[in-house]
């Protein structure tokens, strides 16, 4: 008599064209049924494991969101030379300072703001602190950061309205600016009943995603030591759930692409030796 290891592989995907369900509309959560054809494990079965082998996850979460962080309020003037209150909406996406910056100008010219000797304001970096220089050109503009929509949090500003009392002038961030609003990505499922443990919890996680790649790119991780997690309950399954966070445990907008990830389930199988 001995025990004989046994493995379940399984490839899944949030894309429905390959039966995924129930997708959240932000497609950070998808449901599979397997109906007959589910995992059975017999009652023999010890040491259950669960592990993520692989998984791809495409890096497109956007650090601007529209209805959150995508506007800003500023008094400069415009093509007439007059102090004029501008509102502006930047785009959702996945924005660098230098992207933000160049976004914000666009929408200013087209709201008529002045342009001839110099933009209203400038985003400079302030690479030993890693926080952002506001620098503005003219004695009237202002900044209203204290409206909830605002991109100050982004940008390392507390709720305040900028001023300038001399021209130019530049203001420094209260704090360090937070484009990379992501560490990295967490896989949960409902195979497990814990999961890994992140700090002094259990959210069902089964895999760490780290962003190793430009944005817009896809991650395709495939660590060398995954880590089994014990699933000592799990015996029969036929429908099964699984989502991704960020690092705070947030769901996440994948921007409408599919991600997905290879989970191997093993176990030790009892088995009697031949008569």
């Amino acid at each position: 008599m001995s025990y004989i290891e046994r493995e379940i592989s399984l490839i899944v995907s949030s894309d429905k064209d390959v039966g995924a369900k129930n997708i959240s509309t932000d497609g950070s959560s998808f449901s599979l049924n397997f109906g007959g054809d589910g995992i059975n494990l017999p009652r023999s079965a010890q040491n259950v494991t669960v592990a993520v082998e692989s998984a791809s996850v495409w890096w497109n979460i956007g650090n601007i969101k529209a209805g959150v962080n995508d506007k800003l309020y500023i008094k400069g003037p415009n093509t007439s030379n007059i102090a004029t209150d501008f509102e502006i909406t930047i785009a959702p996406g996945l924005y660098d300072l230098d992207e933000l910056e160049q976004a914000i100008h666009r929408e200013l010219e087209n709201k008529g703001a002045w342009t001839t000797d110099a933009p209203i304001i400038e985003l400079n970096p302030d690479e030993a602190t890693q926080k952002v220089e506001i620098k503005v050109n003219y004695p009237v503009v202002e900044i209203d950061f204290t409206q909830p929509n605002t991109m100050r949090e982004i940008l390392g500003f507390n709720s305040v309205v900028l001023t300038a009392p001399v021209a130019p002038y530049t203001h420094v961030a209260n704090n360090v600016a937070e484009f990379n609003s992501i560490e990295y990505f967490l896989i949960h499922t409902d195979l497990v009943s814990q999961g890994i443990r992140y700090n002094g919890s259990y959210n069902q996680t089964v895999a760490q995603v780290l962003i190793d790649v430009p944005a817009g790119s896809q991650i395709v991780s495939q660590p060398f030591n995954p880590p089994k997690i014990q699933a000592p309950e799990l015996r029969t399954k036929s429908d099964l759930r699984f989502w991704i966070t960020d690092h705070k445990n947030r769901a996440i907008d994948t921007n409408g692409e599919v991600w997905g990830c290879r989970v191997s389930i093993r176990y030790l199988e009892w088995l009697e030796a031949p008569k």
